[in-house]
C-alpha cells in the first residue's frame, strides 16, 4: 500500500471515529433534553374525576398529570373534597366537593407552610378593604348608587383578595341551584386568587396566587414574573425596578442556569448563583459558613427592616406570639417583653364582613429590625462582601431618611394641621385637590423612590421617584395647602401662607430661590462647552 493510500485509510478511519463520537454525543444530549416524566398515579378515589374531566376540561387534567401531586397519587378529591354541611360544599357525582380550595385545605399536607403563611404579610393583604386604596376603587372609580364596585373586583381584590361571599335569600339563607344543590357564590367575590383572600372556612389567602394550579410548578413561584402580577405599577413597581436592576439583567440573561425547576430545596450558593430573584431575597434558603440557612418560610416579610408603604417610613421589629401570629412593631412603639400577655388587634372576616377582633396572646420572641436586616444580609453575602453590603444599606437608609425628613414629615404635619383647623374633614379623604396630591406624593411617588433605592433601581429612585416627589411638593402640594385654607377663610389663608413661607426659608428648601452665582456660572459654562448653546 502506497504512502498516500495509507493516509487515505487513516483519514477515513479518523472521520468514522469522529462521526461515531458525534452521534453518541447527539443521542446522549437528546436523552438529557427529553425530560422523562413519571406516569401519574390515578387512585380509585380520583379515577372517575379524571375520566370525566379528560373530556370536559382536558387541559386542566394535562396540567395535573405533569405535577408532583400526580406523581404521588394526590388527585382531585384529595384537594377539592369537602365535608357535608360545609358552607361551600355540594354533592357532585356522589362525593361532597368544593371548587374553592383554601390554605386550610392545603394544610392537610402542608401544615408548616400553612402556619408560616397564615401569619405573614401576604395573608394580611385582604386588609386593603379598610384602606384608602379600596375607598378610591369603590367610591371614586365605582358607582356607589348602583353598588357597582367592578374596579375593586377586577383590580384591587384580584391581587389583595376580598371576602368570598354567597348569594342569599330574603331570610339570609344561601341560595342553591340545580339537582346537586350547589351553593350560589357571589360572582363579585369569586373567582379570586388574591393573596389575602378571606375564605368561608376562616382561613386567609390563596396558595395558587404563587403556586399556579394545577401543575404547581416550582419554576413559576421562583420566577420574578410571578411576583410581578401584583408588585407592579405606579404605587409599587417592584417588578419594573427589578427588571432595570443589575439583578434582573443577570437573571434574564442566565435564566437557564437558575435551576428553577429543581425539586425540593432551592438554595442560593449551592443550586444556583447566576442571579437572585424576589424569592431568593425574601423567602428562599441560602448558604452560610455554618451550612444552609432555612429561610423558605412562606413569610415574605421576615427579612424586611424598613416599611416603605406608609406616608413616613419607620424601622420594623417583629413580635412573634406563642400561637404563631406575628405583628410588626414600628420604630417608637415600645416592644413587649418575652412572656408578656399582649392584646393584639387582628382583622378577619365574620358574617362576610371585615371586622377587627381583640385577641390576647403571649409573646414568644422579639426580632429587632437590625436582626431582620442581618438575615437579609445573609443572602447578600453569597455574592457580595461586607463592605459592599454595608455601604449599600447606608445609601438606601440615607434615601429613606431624606424622603422622610424633607418631604413626608412636613407634608403630613401640614395635612394634620389643616384637619385640626377644620379645613379638611377626616371622613372626606378626597374632597379637595390637596388630598389627591398628598396621596400620590407618598403612595405613588414616595413609594417608587423608596422601593427604587431598596432594589437598586436608579431610574425609579430619581426620575420616577424623588424628582416627582420634589416637583409636586413644591409646585402642587404647597400651593394647594394655601389655596384650600383660603377657601375656608382669609385668616386661615394668611396662616398657612406664613407656614409655607417658614418651611421654604429652611436651609433644605432655600435652593428654590436661586443657585449661588458660582453654581449658576458652572451650569452656563457646561452647556456652552458641551452643546455650544
Amino acid at each position: 500500500m502506497t504512502l498516500n493510500n495509507k493516509r487515505y485509510v487513516v483519514a477515513g478511519l479518523s472521520f468514522l471515529f469522529l462521526a461515531s463520537l458525534l452521534l453518541v454525543a447527539y443521542h446522549e444530549s437528546k436523552r438529557h433534553r427529553e425530560e422523562v416524566k413519571p406516569e401519574p398515579i390515578v387512585t380509585a378515589t380520583n379515577e372517575s374525576c379524571i375520566s370525566c374531566h379528560r373530556k370536559d376540561s382536558p387541559a386542566l387534567v394535562m396540567e395535573w398529570e405533569s405535577s408532583r401531586h400526580a406523581q404521588q397519587g394526590i388527585g382531585c378529591v384529595d384537594c377539592h373534597g369537602a365535608a357535608e354541611g360545609e358552607i361551600d360544599a355540594w354533592k357532585h357525582e356522589g362525593i361532597y366537593v368544593s371548587a374553592l380550595v383554601t390554605p386550610k385545605d392545603c394544610s392537610r399536607c402542608h401544615a408548616r407552610e400553612f402556619q408560616e403563611f397564615t401569619s405573614s404579610h401576604h395573608a394580611k393583604a385582604g386588609e386593603i378593604l379598610a384602606s384608602l386604596d379600596n375607598v378610591l376603587a369603590e367610591k371614586a372609580a365605582g358607582m356607589p348608587s348602583a353598588g357597582n364596585v367592578a374596579d375593586a373586583v377586577n383590580g384591587c381584590w384580584q391581587c389583595h383578595g376580598g371576602i368570598v361571599k354567597f348569594k342569599r335569600d330574603a331570610g339570609g339563607q344561601i341560595l342553591r341551584t340545580g339537582k346537586e344543590n350547589k351553593p350560589v357564590i357571589d360572582p363579585d367575590t369569586w373567582p379570586n386568587s388574591g393573596m389575602g383572600r378571606l375564605n368561608p372556612d376562616g382561613s386567609k389567602g390563596s396558595c395558587h396566587a404563587c403556586h399556579s394550579r394545577h401543575a404547581f410548578q416550582a419554576k413559576l413561584s421562583r420566577s420574578p414574573e410571578n411576583c410581578g402580577k401584583c408588585h407592579m405599577g405606579p404605587d409599587h413597581p417592584q417588578i419594573e425596578i427589578y427588571n432595570e436592576s443589575k439583578h434582573g439583567i443577570a437573571f434574564y440573561a442566565n435564566r437557564d442556569q437558575m435551576a428553577l425547576d429543581k425539586q425540593g430545596d432551592w438554595v442560593l450558593g449551592r443550586d444556583y448563583s447566576a442571579a437572585p430573584t424576589c424569592a431568593t431575597c425574601h423567602i428562599s434558603s441560602y448558604m452560610t459558613p455554618q451550612g444552609v440557612y432555612k429561610g423558605n418560610s412562606h413569610d415574605v416579610g421576615e427579612r424586611i427592616s424598613w416599611t416603605l408603604r406608609p406616608v413616613v417610613s419607620t424601622k420594623l421589629s417583629l413580635v412573634v406570639y406563642a400561637d404563631g401570629y406575628k405583628e410588626d412593631y414600628p420604630e417608637g412603639k415600645p416592644l413587649p417583653a418575652v412572656g408578656a400577655q399582649v392584646e393584639t388587634k387582628e382583622k378577619m372576616a365574620e358574617n362576610e364582613k371585615l371586622v377587627t377582633k381583640t385577641v390576647p396572646r403571649k409573646v414568644e420572641r422579639v426580632i429587632t429590625w437590625d436582626q431582620r436586616r442581618e438575615t437579609m444580609k445573609g443572602a447578600c453575602l453569597n455574592c457580595h462582601n461586607d463592605t459592599y453590603i454595608d455601604n449599600f444599606y447606608k445609601q438606601f437608609d440615607d434615601l429613606v431618611v431624606l424622603y422622610n425628613e424633607k418631604f413626608a414629615k412636613p407634608a403630613q404635619q401640614l395635612m394634620d394641621e389643616l384637619t385640626k383647623d377644620g379645613v379638611l374633614k377626616a371622613d372626606a379623604p378626597f374632597e379637595h385637590k390637596v388630598q389627591w396630591v398628598f396621596y400620590e406624593l407618598w403612595h405613588h411617588e414616595g413609594r417608587r423612590a423608596r422601593h427604587g433605592a431598596s432594589m437598586m433601581g436608579p431610574d425609579y429612585t430619581h426620575w420616577h421617584g424623588m424628582y416627582e416627589v420634589s416637583k409636586h411638593f413644591y409646585t402642587e402640594f404647597l400651593p394647594e395647602v394655601i389655596s384650600v385654607a383660603e377657601e375656608k377663610s382669609a385668616a386661615l389663608g394668611n396662616k398657612y401662607s406664613q407656614k409655607v413661607e417658614n418651611l421654604l426659608n429652611q436651609l433644605d428648601h432655600t435652593w428654590a430661590n436661586g443657585l449661588s452665582p458660582e453654581e449658576a456660572e458652572a451650569l452656563r459654562r457646561m452647556y456652552k462647552e458641551r452643546y455650544n448653546q
